[in-house]
This record gives structure tokens, C-alpha cells and sequence, in this order.
């Protein structure tokens, strides 16, 4: 097997900054990812930090970080184990720490102000997602689902994930460890068939021609996905009307103008904008939409989707809407909707608006709060303080405190974001400068 590796082939465009964040568990594919990395960093005059993260999870943990350590220190490179702390969940255990290994990378990064962290997902990681997916997926949603992993992913707080190995196999790596004589850890879970991910790896049991051509396949519906992103992003930059509350409102010929499977997304997307959601509600979901059309009204994703006149209006349903304190330097986030950072020396409450909030704003204004629909109200954000006047960060007319910073976001299309999407984050800009024009600070 030919295992020499082409390095600016693999690190392609990582040049340009000054140290990178490689993450290494110890086993194969972390240890290739390291060697290449570290050959490759010397002749670009780049600087590698290695991470390792330790989960609590198991017993060997503590000693696969020590031997991930000391390949680091034979290669000269600074080494830091990260720790996942505090009581872990009883179900779902994969996706948590999953969410809890990437948010202490992030967290790190950030304290040593990194902007990219290279992962060793493979070939052979890529055609297992895909199968795993294919699996579950209808044949309406395949067309995004089945492009896969990308080669670059946001993460939640704006961290680039990079993945130089996508298009390497298992086996090409670990041949390119036995020629240097590296050895590995082998992660007992990588053979507990309780484990969908294992008993699909035994299925494919290292067939490379397979592993490629379900790779190749992955490569197809990523353009697709990322022409269709470009697409929608396009369309509604330039005919979406973010209103105060916030209500997003697209004239239903725009929508119609599109194929089906941008129809899809832009429902999608408009959603998420208003419902606050970690994901994209399901194609199953905006079906109903378009196979009822005199249905005026409908929920999805924790969102309001109606039709009014010639349009359609999308905003936060009036259920499951929290209420909590944001204290001086802090920074929290309101119903996956609202980013508030307190940089004044004064508490503040956020909540939903509510008749009797309502009534006294209104009394106070002499008219109607501008809220269009008028049941929109009730899922707009309110705030007030010690002392302070309550007021609607997105309503025009009410005075933001000094000290505050309110921003929209959007965790389903911001956080995990695949590269393919990336023309998507245009849209959640182009709505954030829209609501941010809304706002009036007082100094």
C-alpha cells in the first residue's frame, strides 16, 4: 500500500495561521493525524498545540492521555488533557460527550486565542455516517443529510473543526504508523456491537473500494447541498422583511418561484430564525405546509408559520418560553434566540412579554406596541432591571440600557455549521444588522 501523503494537499490553507489546535485521543487515526500534522507544521513554520480530552468515561482514559502525551513530547510539541467534570447523563451519553468534547476545544482555543482545531476523521468515518444516515433518513430529506461530514465545520462559539484525513482510509494510516513504528491505543468501544457506528464499520469491514465510492457519492450531494444554500441564501437576502417582535415575512411567490427542495429549506430556515431550535425542524415537518395550503395556521420547531394575505409570516409560538436573570459579566442566551451580555454593573431579567406586561407598556406609550401579528407579543423578549423601565429589545422605541448587548442567533444554522452551508450564516447576518438597526442604546 502507498502510503506517502501529499502535506500541502492535506493541510491546504492552514498555512496562513500561526498555531492550530490538533486533537488526539491516542488511537490510529488521532496518532496519523499528529505525525503528518507535526512534518507538515515544521516546513510551514506553523505551531501545533495538542489536545487531548478526557472524558471520565472510563478507567483508561487517564492512560491514554499520558500516552498521547509522551508522543507529543518526543515530537516536541506542547500537550494539555482537557477533563470532562460533573455528573454525566443517564441516556444519550454519545451526543453528550460529543458537545462536551468540542465545547472544552472551543473553550481552550479561545483562552489561547486559536481559531481552528484539526480532527482525524477518516474515509472510513465518512462512509459510516453515511450509511448511518441513509438509514434513517426518508428519501425527502437525503439530499442533505447524505453529503456527509464536511472538511470544515463552524462549532457552536465560531471555531473552525477541520478535517485534512476525510479522504484517507483507516488503513492507509495505520500503515503509514507501522513504517514509523508508532504505536497506538486500541479503544475497547470500537468493538462493542451495542454501538451502531461499530456493527456499521464490521459491515464494511475495510472495504476500501466501497469506503471510496460511498465517499465519492458524499462528494456529489455536498455540491448539491452547497448550490442549493447558495441558492436560498441569495434569495432571501434580497426578499426577506425581518419585522419588530421579531416576524419573519416572505411573499408566498418568492417561495413558489423556488424547487421543491429549496422550498424545504427556506421554511427550514425561517423556523429556526424564529424558533430558537438546535436543529432544522424535519422535511416531514414543512411537508405539511405545502400538502395543505388552506391551512392558514401551523406549528413547527417551536414556531408559528402562517399564511396572511399574499405572504407568510413566521414567528415564536407562545409555549415553553423561559424566564432567568442575566448578572453583571455575564453572557447567556435566551430561548436559543436572544445573545445578552451585561456589561453594566446591574441584573437583569429577561422573559416573554405577558397581557399584563403588555397593558402597563401600553398605557405607559399611549398606543399599541408595533407588533404585527399582535399574537407575535407574546413571544417577544422583554427586559428590565433594578430600578429600570422595562423594555423590548427588538421594538422600535425602546431604549437598550448602556452596558448591554443584545444580539440575534440562530443555533441551528450557526452551530455545527458544514462549510456547505456556510453561504446560509449570510441570512442570519443580514437578519441580525436588520434587528440590531431596531435597537437604541442609552448612554
Amino acid at each position: 500500500m502507498d502510503t506517502t501523503f501529499d502535506l500541502d494537499r492535506l493541510f491546504a490553507g492552514l498555512s496562513k495561521h500561526e498555531t492550530l489546535i490538533v486533537a488526539v485521543s491516542g488511537g490510529s487515526d488521532s496518532i496519523a493525524l499528529l505525525m503528518l500534522a507535526s512534518a507538515w507544521a515544521q516546513r510551514a513554520d506553523v505551531d501545533l498545540q495538542v489536545v487531548t480530552v478526557d472524558h471520565g468515561l472510563r478507567p483508561e482514559a487517564a492512560a491514554e492521555a499520558a500516552f498521547t502525551a509522551s508522543v507529543s513530547e518526543g515530537l516536541e510539541l506542547p500537550h494539555i488533557t482537557l477533563a470532562w467534570e460533573g455528573i454525566k447523563p443517564s441516556t444519550g451519553i454519545s451526543s453528550s460527550a460529543r458537545n462536551a468534547r468540542y465545547r472544552l476545544m472551543e473553550q481552550f482555543a479561545s483562552d489561547i486565542d486559536v481559531s481552528v482545531i484539526l480532527t482525524a476523521h477518516t474515509a472510513d468515518d465518512q462512509a459510516e455516517t453515511i450509511l448511518m444516515r441513509n438509514a434513517r433518513s426518508s428519501n425527502f430529506s437525503q439530499g442533505r443529510g447524505l453529503s456527509g461530514m464536511a472538511r470544515t465545520t463552524q462549532l457552536p462559539s465560531g471555531t473552525k473543526l477541520v478535517r485534512p484525513l476525510l479522504g484517507v482510509t483507516r488503513a492507509a494510516l495505520r500503515s503509514y504508523l507501522k513504517e514509523l513504528n508508532q504505536s497506538w491505543i486500541e479503544d475497547p468501544s470500537n468493538h462493542d456491537e451495542t454501538f451502531e457506528r461499530v456493527r456499521v464499520r464490521k459491515s464494511l469491514a475495510g472495504d476500501e473500494t466501497q469506503i471510496k465510492n460511498i465517499c465519492r457519492f458524499a462528494d456529489v450531494s455536498r455540491r448539491e447541498r452547497s448550490v442549493i444554500a447558495k441558492e436560498v441564501a441569495q434569495s432571501l437576502c434580497q426578499h426577506l422583511m425581518v419585522q419588530q417582535g421579531p416576524v419573519f415575512q416572505l411573499e408566498l411567490s418568492v417561495l413558489e418561484d423556488h424547487p421543491a427542495a429549496h422550498q424545504t429549506l427556506i421554511v427550514q430556515i425561517l423556523s429556526a430564525l424564529a424558533g430558537g431550535g438546535d436543529y432544522l425542524v424535519s422535511p416531514a415537518s414543512v411537508r405539511r405546509f405545502f400538502e395543505f395550503p388552506n391551512e392558514t395556521r401551523m406549528t413547527m420547531g417551536n414556531a408559528i408559520v402562517e399564511r396572511h394575505a399574499a405572504a407568510m409570516r413566521v414567528y415564536r409560538e407562545k409555549r415553553n418560553l423561559p424566564g432567568f436573570l442575566v448578572a453583571p459579566g455575564e453572557t447567556a442566551i435566551w430561548d436559543g434566540r436572544l445573545k445578552i451580555r451585561n456589561d453594566s454593573q446591574i441584573t437583569y431579567f429577561c422573559g416573554p412579554m405577558d397581557a399584563t406586561r403588555m397593558s402597563e407598556l401600553e398605557k405607559q406609550m399611549g398606543e399599541r406596541i408595533p407588533v404585527r401579528p399582535r399574537a407575535a407579543l407574546g413571544s417577544t423578549p422583554f427586559m428590565n432591571g433594578d430600578g429600570d423601565d422595562m423594555f423590548l429589545p427588538f421594538v422600535k422605541g425602546f431604549a437598550v440600557p448602556a452596558g448591554l448587548s443584545l444580539s440575534i442567533v440562530c443555533p441551528a444554522l450557526e452551530a455545527f455549521c458544514p462549510e456547505s452551508d456556510f453561504a446560509l450564516l449570510e441570512v442570519v447576518a443580514l437578519v441580525r444588522e436588520q434587528l440590531s438597526d431596531l435597537v437604541m442604546h442609552k448612554f
